[in-house]
């Protein structure tokens, strides 16, 4: 093949690799809206509905770990389709559940369940799978559109979703479905070979719980992955505490739960923004000062708006935030994804999402905690004092 056409396929793969992806979470944010209202009409309180999320998300963290060791031994295109061929299954059980009135409880626990342990074992492989087609002449573009994909669907999705219940409600389910069958043909089309390659595969150890100490000695042996490790868990942290936190204290400063979320969604979209448009700025300026200047602008973004005691205020100051925040990811993300050999990809991927997810999932107790025991300017000082010491550490860490 001539390099012109192998640059080619390369382009067209990653294409499909980020239609698969695409198509796969909007289906998941499409259903997520529905899945707690279909468990209320089939006769479980709130506290059931909280639990069949519970579930989904509980089966999708604790399978992450094996996960990661099996998308660097087995074939990642396999894995990919299987994985969403078994999450069709499940919400088309689901569908037809809901479509002919027979839907259990425990049909949708088990299907949360099994598309939980089918999401983390699709996202294991595609994080395996990234380097095989990202672009090597420009690699934070393609992050930035991978990261573009996950902020657009979840803006929309829900929305979707709750108009295809409004037309029938087993319409979200028959679409997450979908969803994933097309995912698995994009998945199926691609012709770069996903990896592993089998020669670092052979080599590496034969046992499960040896793969995946390989795999966390690895990261902690990489003063840039422990790095991107902390950084990622602490702006979840922050991130995630800041969010819950407008919200807790614009309701109790009398907003409106209806402008409570547009000022939510204006800061997704900002967030949007700044996933399209990090790539062209890393591409004009040196790495070490967008890291300084996208880092000191959080500070000064939660310091300043604090100013103010209007909700469009804060939403100003989420708005900066998410805005900031997708910049220094793509250039994070492409650094470890391109400096990580094929072989470990998958498992060092995971170990990074579990820091982070594992820390943003304290986000709520500490938002909560907060706002129950310090007055709104002195929590916003603790979270802009936490903002400024990431983005000390992280001029640090772009300086090795």
């Amino acid at each position: 093949m001539a390099v012109t056409d192998a640059v080619g396929v390369g382009r067209g793969d990653f294409r499909r690799f980020w239609v698969a992806g695409a198509v796969n979470r909007l289906g998941s944010h499409v259903s997520g809206l529905a899945l707690p209202i279909v468990v209320l009409a089939a006769g479980g309180g709130p506290g059931t509905a909280g639990l069949v999320g519970t579930v989904g998300a509980a089966a999708e963290l604790a399978a992450s770990p094996a996960a990661g060791v099996y998308a660097d031994r087995w074939p990642r295109r396999t894995m990919l389709v299987g994985s969403a061929l078994l999450a069709a299954l499940a919400m088309g059980a689901v569908a037809i559940g809901v479509a002919t009135g027979t839907v259990p409880l425990a049909l949708l626990f088990a299907a949360a369940a099994v598309e939980g342990l089918a999401t983390s074992a699709y996202a294991a492989a595609a994080s395996g799978a990234i380097r095989a087609v990202l672009p090597a002449d420009n690699p934070e573009a393609a992050v930035g559109a991978l990261q573009a994909r996950e902020q657009g669907a979840q803006l929309v999705g829900p929305g979707v979703g709750g108009g295809l219940y409004q037309l029938t409600p087993w319409a979200p389910f028959l679409a997450d479905t979908v969803s994933y069958l097309l995912a698995a043909a994009c998945i199926r089309s691609i012709r770069t070979d996903l990896g592993p390659v089998r020669a670092e595969a052979a080599a590496a150890p034969s046992t499960f719980r040896a793969e995946l100490a390989e795999g966390v000695r690895y990261v902690a042996g990489k003063p840039f992955l422990r790095f991107v490790a902390v950084w990622a868990g602490g702006v979840n942290l922050v991130l995630g505490g800041l969010y819950f936190f407008v919200i807790v204290v614009a309701r109790l400063r009398g907003s409106a739960p209806g402008a409570i979320g547009a000022a939510l969604t204006a800061a997704g979209v900002a967030g949007l923004a700044g996933a399209l448009l990090g790539p062209a700025l890393l591409r004009r300026v040196r790495p070490r000062v967008v890291v300084i200047a996208a880092s000191w602008l959080l500070v000064a973004a939660v310091a300043l708006a604090w100013a103010s005691t209007t909700l469009w205020a804060y939403a100003v100051m989420l708005g900066a935030v998410s805005a900031a925040v997708p910049v220094l990811s793509i250039l994070f993300q492409s650094k470890a994804i391109l400096g990580t050999p094929d072989g470990l990809q998958g498992r060092v991927a995971t170990a990074l999402d579990l820091s982070s997810r594992a820390a943003g999932a304290a986000a709520p107790l500490l938002a909560g905690t907060l706002a129950a025991t310090l007055a709104p300017a002195t929590a916003a000082a603790c979270f802009a004092a936490a903002l400024a010491a990431l983005a000390v550490y992280a001029a640090a860490g772009m300086g090795r």
